[in-house]
């Protein structure tokens, strides 16, 4: 029977020796081999084979990572997410999406909608434009970091006063992101080799500002919109980028894939509540409290029950009968006398 587990099945068992790529804050992946010990549905449990990772290497519970396998000659690659560790070496991956060839992949990308500024760079000098990527980089960085405004003119004084910037604003274009680049829906024809100055508005918490340089390296053929207007769909390679924002650019790729997933999973809970007829199975906690409320209730109901019969039998005397009653005995106690 087929089910949306059913390509894991097929690829992953117990035992199995598989690849996993983890991403480099400096760009590149470093990879090594691990053993599966369990593998059930779109998880799986894997011992990275060495003792100790690199220096370089960095990974938590949400990074994004990859696993490969090989399927006679070819390598399949599929993309997964550290769910938990286990051990230092032993890891609960989550697996999503499909298993591809990898020489069909591009690794850490994500499709994305976000605000973008730009501006064709003036290439007469590819060193100006470095060192104005620099100045515009370490101000936001010093922002970001909270100093004054004071503080951060004093240190932008060092440098050399920046070319204008005619910026161009795309307050929400759709982009396919990734560590080493991005590929933008432009307005206005650009070259192959050309230089753009970017900034990125990251949507993390708090919102962050990355400042790059990209080059073009490829450019689709452009295709007319509905107004009129022509769209120009373009790849660029990040060639000025901090390491720092580098890491920041992962940091949201991790995140996006995260919110993709819990969409995903709220979708097939809905599915799941449709198909029981509305009615979602309870889990193990919702059944325990369910249990306790309906003890406490029978223990109110006995107590209840317990306090009316010992009322009906022996009922408390009211004010009116404590009265008759003391008329009662004083009256006896003067007739006797």
């Amino acid at each position: 029977m087929q089910d949306e587990y059913s390509e894991y099945r097929d690829y992953l068992r117990e035992g199995m020796r598989i690849e996993i790529g983890i991403p480099l804050s400096g760009g590149g992946v470093f990879r090594d081999w691990a053993v599966i010990s369990e593998a059930a549905g779109d998880e799986l449990v894997a011992q990275i084979s060495r003792d100790v990772l690199p220096a370089e290497v960095h990974f938590d519970i949400g990074f994004i990572l990859d696993v490969s396998i090989w399927v006679k000659t070819d390598i399949y690659t599929c993309s997964g997410i550290v769910a938990e560790r286990l051990g230092g070496r032993v890891l609960r991956i989550g697996l999503f999406g499909r298993f591809t060839l990898r020489e069909r992949r591009q690794f850490f990308r994500v499709e994305m909608g976000m605000r973008v500024k730009y501006s064709i760079a003036d290439e007469s000098s590819r060193k100006e434009v470095e060192m104005d990527w620099e100045v515009r980089k370490e101000k936001e960085q010093m922002r970001s970091q909270g100093f004054d405004d004071f503080v951060i003119a004093a240190q932008m004084a060092r440098f050399k006063q920046m070319a204008p910037v005619e910026w161009k604003d795309i307050l929400f274009a759709r982009t396919n992101l990734g560590g080493g680049g991005i590929c933008l829906r432009l307005p206005q024809s650009v070259q192959l080799d050309q230089l753009l100055n970017l900034e990125l508005f990251l949507p993390l918490t708090p919102p962050r500002q990355v400042h790059s340089v990209g080059q073009v390296m490829h450019v689709r053929p452009p295709l007319e919109q509905k107004d009129g207007s022509y769209r120009y769909d373009a790849g660029l390679r990040f060639v000025h980028l901090d390491e720092r924002d580098r890491d920041l650019i992962f940091k949201q790729i991790s995140m996006t894939q995260i919110e993709h997933l819990r969409k995903k999973a709220d979708k097939q809970e809905i599915a799941d509540v449709s198909h029981s007829g509305g009615k979602a199975p309870l889990t193990g906690r919702q059944m325990a409290i369910r249990a306790l409320w309906i003890l406490a209730s029978l223990l109110i109901l006995y107590s209840l029950a317990r306090y009316l019969i010992s009322y009906r039998k022996d009922p408390p005397p009211n004010q009116i009968e404590e009265t008759y009653e003391k008329a009662i005995r004083k009256y006896r106690h003067l007739d006797k006398q």
